[in-house]
């Protein structure tokens, strides 16, 4: 209600309208600590009275008076990126909580060197007031950059989809801008240089910091919450009292148990996938991250035992919570404080042409540098409890899972956010040899000889096999650089070695880590741990893909197909 309270000073000269909208819609004279709401449909109401009474532009112009405290804090964690573009991926990730109003996309105009911000309406608005509120939307975006930039942005152009409306005040007066009205969806357009203009407020320290609770909060905010995340809500509050089965569970929602199940297959998930997702999520952020004692974490799991909860650890991450544990450790002795396994700085140690668009085909094409790491990332999400949590073995199934709209926005956030990057020379053999690897494959016969679906595991695998290496380059920097330069040809047991002996950990021990991290299954995560110390058969013919290659040696696939 706070938040309105700029409408007595606008309308002060007329006192009969705000007495009328007082007493038809609620609104009413707040303290500024006051954090009572106007429902949704009072509001609604309120501002298609004020559209008729010559304010058609109220709900933009309102979102353009708010401070850095409104939306749940999330206008400090927005800033805190260090560059325009990093918040902007943010905004574009985290959209169906930070802008519920619709999707958000984002273009880049190489041409006209500028950017536009879209926002169109799930559905066709058939409401004013729908309209009006996605035009508040944009405002609000404005409103962001304005609150984040180190000086206030003019836009270059707009666009909105409510209809024309004379008034005192139209809207480009209102954005600083030519606006074009009753358009198909919102934009606004921007100089692209403002992407990589550094924020005065970033702090990726303060960032990393926030996220967890920043979530938290925006649970509480009035954004569509899906089902699965309602049942995570359950989960994360259960005290570890009695069974967490579907019958509570659907109790604490208000539903019968088969109502829940119902909604469930409705939506093509499963209560026990989404449960066991969360706690595989759960136990290696308590476990491993954290470092709690198995002990403690049994209960607020709802294992029976710590031998349970070690078995199931073993079959998420092929490890035990302690060995995990020592390898977070021995990642952490290189005194790194943002996020470790975040993908964005991964990506933006890859050659700038790996950020151009990709769909679904050219993901799994692996044909640029970038797209192993993608594609891992992606399906690791993919697996979470928010997405219903089952888990898949491949990528093929990524865009169903995750939502052809969600897709395409997770590949645009991840890009824009990496911009175009600072490639790494030192790692550039390692992309070249995967690329060398990937074409080598269709050729061998232990390859030919596989499933179609275990061909397209394979190739995964291949795909990801030196991603340890990337994440050990950017844990340690220089010297890793030194020894990957020093390490040309040698060996790949060779390598291995040095990195284990100067580093504590080689790239596959760091690879697996980077997985689990993700959220891959347990088959990635073992293809890693077993190319460590590769005996089986099926580790050593992955590890002879990456053999150097010497003078008079014999072809790469006539020494991969006698193993």
């Amino acid at each position: 209600m706070r938040w309105l309270l700029p409408l007595y000073q606008r309308l002060s000269n007329r006192p009969e309208l705000l007495r009328a909208l007082e007493r038809e819609t609620g609104l009413r004279r707040a303290d500024p600590s006051d954090r009572s709401q106007l429902a949704h449909a009072s509001f609604c109401d309120l501002i298609e009275r004020l559209h008729a009474a010559g304010e058609p532009h109220i709900c933009a112009w309102l979102a353009l008076q708010f401070d850095a405290s409104v939306g749940y804090g999330q206008v400090y964690f927005l800033r805190s990126s260090s560059q325009l573009r990093e918040m902007l991926a943010d905004l574009v990730t985290n959209q169906p909580l930070m802008l519920p109003f619709g999707y958000f996309g984002f273009f880049v105009n190489a041409d006209s060197d500028s950017f536009e911000m879209r926002l169109q309406p799930y559905h066709a608005p058939t409401r004013l007031a729908s309209r009006l509120l996605a035009e508040g939307a944009l405002a609000w975006i404005k409103r962001i950059l304005d609150l984040s930039l180190a000086e206030r942005a003019t836009p270059l152009s707009a666009s909105s989809i409510a209809p024309p409306s004379p008034c005192r005040e139209p809207l480009h007066a209102v954005f600083g801008a030519p606006v074009q009205m009753g358009a198909p969806y919102s934009t606004l357009r921007y100089p692209a240089h403002l992407l990589d203009q550094t924020l005065p407020g970033g702090n990726p320290r303060i960032k990393h910091a926030m996220r967890a609770g920043f979530v938290a909060l925006l649970r509480n905010s009035d954004a569509p919450i899906p089902l699965s995340l309602k049942l995570i809500g359950c989960f994360f509050s259960h005290t570890g009292q009695g069974a967490m089965g579907i019958e509570s569970t659907a109790l604490r929602l208000g539903l019968s148990g088969s109502a829940l199940r119902r909604q469930l297959r409705v939506e093509g998930m499963r209560f026990s996938d989404i449960y066991n997702a969360h706690r595989r999520r759960l136990a290696f952020q308590l476990l491993v991250l954290e470092g709690a004692p198995v002990e403690a974490v049994v209960r607020s799991l709802g294992y029976a035992s710590r031998f349970s909860l070690e078995r199931a650890f073993a079959t998420w991450f092929d490890t035990t919570p302690a060995l995990a544990r020592r390898d977070r450790l021995l990642l952490a002795a290189q005194a790194i404080a943002e996020d470790w396994s975040d993908p964005v700085a991964l990506l933006r140690m890859l050659p700038s042409p790996s950020h151009s668009a990709m769909d679904e085909a050219s993901l799994n094409a692996l044909q640029q540098p970038a797209g192993p790491l993608v594609q891992a990332y992606l399906l690791g999400l993919a697996n979470r409890a928010e997405y219903g949590g089952r888990l898949l073995d491949d990528a093929r199934g990524l865009t169903t899972q995750l939502r052809p709209e969600r897709f395409d926005q997770l590949i645009g956030g991840l890009h824009l956010q990496a911009g175009p990057g600072q490639p790494v020379a030192a790692l550039a053999p390692l992309w070249r040899a995967c690329s060398t690897a990937l074409e080598s494959l269709p050729g061998l016969d232990w390859f030919a000889a596989l499933s179609a679906d275990a061909q397209q595991r394979t190739r995964q695998d291949v795909a990801w096999y030196e991603l340890g290496a990337l994440l050990m380059h950017r844990m340690v920097g220089a010297p890793y650089g030194r020894l990957l330069r020093e390490a040309q040809n040698w060996s790949r047991a060779q390598v291995l070695e040095q990195e284990r002996k100067r580093f504590g950990l080689d790239r596959h021990t760091a690879g697996a880590l980077l997985l689990s991290a993700w959220g891959l299954p347990r088959s990635a995560v073992h293809t890693q741990r077993a190319a460590s110390q590769p005996v089986t058969a099926e580790a050593q013919r992955l590890a002879a893909l990456y053999e150097p290659r010497r003078a008079n040696s014999s072809p790469l696939c006539s020494r991969t197909k006698r193993l």
